[in-house]
């Protein structure tokens, strides 16, 4: 029996970080900021109101971190979300990278590719961060039940951002063990 061979994360193209049939992933522009400000899913303008920023500036800063990276996914041409990680910390041969993706309801019509794409995003950044974190709303299920899924971990304590129980999710990479404390 022949085994199947994993592909390839990412393939890169001339102009795509990752290209695989009509899923894309290329640098982030403020085109594509522009694009999702007036297209994001309600929890997503939630998270930036809880957060204290707009849609507009939840999407645009990121492309001016000067420690961070910032992708757009495209599902047949079409921005469906914005994705980045920002690098926090550099020392001790740790680093760590606040993680964050904002999407349109795109994410949930194209629900496999969705899934598919961000797991191998998420184990590709591993791969360069030792340590991958943020915080979600505390009553995001769905949002919830994805990081989980994509192998994050969960603080049992909440954390108060504005007004709004949070909590925190961190991802390690596999030589380090995970504690909140």
């Amino acid at each position: 029996m022949l085994k199947k061979s994993k592909r390839a994360f990412p393939k890169s193209t001339g102009s795509a970080f990752h290209k695989d049939g009509d899923v894309e992933i290329v640098r982030a522009t403020s085109e594509h900021a522009a694009y999702l400000q007036h297209r994001l899913r309600p929890t997503d303008i939630r998270e930036c109101m809880i957060a204290g920023a707009s849609p507009w500036a939840a999407l645009h800063t990121p492309l001016t971190d000067k420690h961070g990276k910032t992708w757009t996914i495209l599902f047949n041409g079409e921005p469906a979300c914005m994705y980045g990680v920002s690098t926090v910390s550099e020392e001790d041969d740790l680093t760590s990278a606040i993680i964050w993706l904002l999407g349109s309801d795109l994410v949930e019509k194209e629900s496999r590719k969705f899934l598919k794409v961000t797991r191998q995003i998420v184990d590709y950044l591993q791969d360069r961060y030792d340590l991958l974190e943020n915080v979600v709303p505390i009553d995001h299920t769905r949002t919830l039940k994805w990081l989980d899924w994509l192998g994050f971990y969960f603080s049992d304590q909440t954390t108060t951002i504005n007004g709004f129980s949070c909590v925190r999710f961190v991802r390690c990479n596999p030589a380090i063990e995970v504690r909140f404390e």
